[in-house]
């Protein structure tokens, strides 16, 4: 295959890819949503056009966040052409606003705006850290929920001793 052909199918791909994460147009400007943008040494995509897997240093970047993993596989809604979920498998790493999210899998859900981390996952902010067996990120109201794990807070030394916290 002729360096041209890929450089022009990895154009032709991550176009469609931009623009079926491209805002709906009967949202008004306050409610538009930013595409999203992927980065990889290599992306293969399907045939029938509901599927494009990336690998190697593969980097999305969307609204103030970035997911970096080994591979990605994105999965397109049929009808819409839109993205209906994204899975990041190997090193994944989630950055947003602060945090720092680790697992092994992540699974990006376009219409809930949320993440869920399995295998070794965890989230550190300052020094406070959660981990657990399933972590789920709701992006759109900022909170999350940790299933089968622990919490360690810190709390300010004014007269108070560190609080460890565990479920």
């Amino acid at each position: 295959m002729s360096k041209q052909y890929f450089r022009n199918s990895l154009f032709i791909a991550m176009s469609v890819l931009l623009m079926a994460a491209a805002p709906d147009n009967d949202r008004s400007d306050k409610n538009a949503r930013e595409p999203i943008a992927i980065t990889s040494h290599r992306m293969e995509a399907d045939k029938f056009g509901d599927k494009v897997t990336f690998t190697g240093n593969v980097v999305l970047k969307k609204e103030g966040m970035t997911l970096s993993s080994d591979s990605m596989v994105v999965f397109y809604d049929a009808g819409s052409k839109s993205i209906r979920e994204i899975e990041a498998h190997g090193n994944v790493v989630v950055l947003k606003e602060g945090r720092e999210a680790h697992a092994n899998k992540a699974s990006y859900f376009n219409r809930e705006e949320k993440i869920v981390l399995t295998g070794d996952a965890r989230i550190n902010e300052n020094e406070n850290q959660l981990g657990g067996e399933k972590i789920t990120q709701f992006l759109r109201d900022d909170r999350s929920i940790v299933e089968g794990g622990k919490v360690l807070m810190y709390q300010d030394k004014q007269g108070k001793p560190d609080a460890r916290k565990s479920k």
